[in-house]
């Protein structure tokens, strides 16, 4: 199933990033895999790809009525979401889709600012984090992140000037910068130390970037990353 998986997602392995790294790093269960498209649980959220509207409402189909998070490749997997569990277009609390992922596509790792010192952060810093990160208000989340050793911070002296870290499903997010550090090149140093952590671990980076935003857009080219063709959907029922 693994096998079959793969080689249909890797006909768009840009696209498809999440699906593959999730793959790769052991983390997904396969549902389906076939010539009509591939389907994968990883932790709570149902990733999908189909090649129609009826192989993706035929795989939808399959899957529990309490299902509950999604993410879609291309718009069949999005209707057919949309009409079997009413789910709604969403990335956090106000935020909107599509989004097209943004992927370090080389071997070589990136050049990281001496200016700050990057290191993991603690639980200690749960309240500090949630206070900051604007995109969705979840604590439980956020503090099982923290436990991980997933989110690092860059500190100026003793004060944090930001922080990043891995989402569950392995995609760079959660950047942040205090406003009083803001245009001093905190947002690239600590993607470049996330993406060269990727790397060390035998990853490949990528991240999740909503259209619009056209900060996060521009960090991304500044730093090298390639960005996929097809958008994609985060929806929740």
């Amino acid at each position: 199933m693994n096998e079959k998986a793969i080689k249909f997602l890797k006909q768009d392995s840009m696209s498809n990033i999440d699906m593959l790294e999730a793959l790769h790093r052991g983390i997904a269960k396969v549902l389906y895999a076939g010539e009509e498209g591939v389907q994968l649980q990883v932790h709570e959220t149902i990733m999908q790809c189909a090649v129609s509207l009826q192989a993706a409402e035929w795989m939808t189909e399959m899957l529990p009525r309490q299902t509950s998070m999604f993410t879609a490749h291309e718009p069949y997997s999005r209707e057919a979401f949309r009409k079997r569990f009413h789910a709604q277009d969403s990335f956090g609390k106000d935020y909107c889709c599509p989004c097209r992922f943004a992927v370090w596509t080389e071997k070589n790792p990136l050049p990281v600012s001496e200016k700050f010192s990057i290191r993991q952060l603690t639980i200690e810093y749960m309240d500090a984090v949630c206070r900051q990160y604007h995109l969705f208000d979840e604590p439980e989340y956020i503090a099982e992140r923290l436990k991980a050793g997933v989110i690092f911070g860059a500190f100026c002296g003793k004060e944090m000037a930001g922080f990043i870290g891995e989402h569950a499903e392995g995609a760079m997010g959660l950047l942040e910068v205090y406003p009083k550090f803001r245009r001093m090149g905190v947002a690239s140093a600590l993607e470049a130390d996330a993406v060269n952590r990727c790397l060390a671990a035998g990853n490949t980076a990528y991240g999740d970037i909503i259209l619009g935003n056209d900060a996060s857009f521009a960090l991304q080219r500044s730093l090298g990353l390639q960005f996929s063709k097809q958008k994609h959907y985060w929806l929740t029922a």
